[in-house]
């Protein structure tokens, strides 16, 4: 990439990244699903910026942007057509509750998953939609991606967060309050 082409990749950044911004959270309420839409988008402009014109480069980040929103919320059409209820999720993957000796740790263990879940859920969807596909449903990052429309490193990312948070809320439960 030429020094020409990075100055005019990071002017649009500085330029439309706010506004990308407010779009994608006013349609999702959601700051970190709207960071990983903007963040495929402009990565999808780096890869097509000659084909841009420099008087097109706003009109051309919106589309994607809009687009970008309307595959998020087909594809949570299609995650909620394809597991309307959380209750089978516990036959397989690695929150199967058979790992713990008594039943009545397998009962907390199993309670305490579905809090985080329904947390997650509330808190971040896109993360839910991760930690279900790989974690509980074993999916690699890679099929996840396939499914969800996004690319592996958005898996990774939104795998990553959900962790860092679920260690930050959940930490002293997983632990048995033992640090």
């Amino acid at each position: 990439m030429s020094t020409k082409e990075k100055d005019r990749f990071e002017g649009c950044y500085q330029k439309f990244r706010g506004s990308m911004m407010f779009y994608v959270e006013g349609k999702t309420s959601d700051y970190q699903l709207a960071e990983d839409i903007v963040h495929l988008v402009f990565c999808k402009f780096y890869v097509h910026m000659d084909e841009v014109v420099p008087a097109a480069e706003r009109n051309w980040l919106m589309r994607c942007t809009k687009n970008a929103v309307t595959d998020h919320f087909r594809s949570r059409g299609r995650w909620t057509e394809l597991h309307p209820d959380t209750d089978a999720l516990w036959t397989r993957g690695s929150l199967q509750c058979g790992t713990v000796d008594s039943p009545e740790e397998q009962y907390v263990r199993k309670e305490l998953a579905e809090r985080i879940l329904k947390d997650l859920e509330k808190v971040n969807v896109a993360w839910y939609e991760v930690i279900v596909l790989c974690v509980v449903q074993e999916l690699s990052y890679s099929e996840a991606a396939e499914f969800l429309h996004v690319s592996a490193d958005v898996v990774r990312s939104r795998i990553s967060r959900a962790r860092a948070y679920i260690r930050e809320h959940y930490r002293g439960e997983f632990l048995g309050d033992v640090e």
